[in-house]
């Protein structure tokens, strides 16, 4: 893609092929007092918005506190399918982030990247997977949190989504 002109109009071949934001939610939204999956935070894809050769970037980060050191799980979902799990069992407060990458190769196909943190603010890991989400379709892209001790609590303190349009 080539720099938009400094002095000319923006072209449709332009417009056809940059990122605007989607979506964002920068609240705290915690569970505790639970050990039942719930959304932290929740947003519709609307019917070809990705379009089949578009890509969405997410980012998720929020904070985990250990009141009672039991598992706290992360997942961040498109659709039904959990594509990144973050999993923490520190018995100290920690941060965890999710950066996904998910790219039509056509409008019911996706390859996702992905990275997120496995030690508080130290260590990222990442992986690679498909999926088989029809975007034609309303999908619901949101994150989850589960803990293993109501004691503890999941914080998510930023989800954004950002959309990239391509030709």
């Amino acid at each position: 893609m080539s720099q938009f002109s400094t002095t000319g109009a923006i072209t449709a071949p332009d417009a056809n092929n940059m990122v605007r934001g989607y979506y964002r939610d920068n609240s705290n939204h915690a569970v505790t007092g639970t050990t039942n999956e719930t959304d932290l935070a929740s947003t519709t894809i609307t019917a070809n918005d990705v379009g089949a050769a578009g890509s969405l970037n997410i980012y998720a980060a929020g904070t985990v506190t250990n009141a009672a050191a039991g598992a706290k799980t992360i997942k961040l979902y498109f659709g039904a399918t959990a594509i990144v799990t973050v999993s923490r069992t520190g018995a100290n407060a920690q941060d965890w982030l999710i950066w996904a990458k998910l790219s039509n190769t056509a409008t019911g196909a996706q390859r996702i990247n992905y990275i997120f943190s496995t030690a508080d603010a130290v260590t990222i890991s990442g992986d690679y997977t498909t999926s088989a989400i029809d975007t034609t379709s309303g999908v619901i892209c949101k994150v989850t949190g589960t803990l293993a001790n109501s004691g503890d609590t999941i914080t998510q303190t930023m989800f954004e989504i950002d959309n990239v349009q391509r030709t």
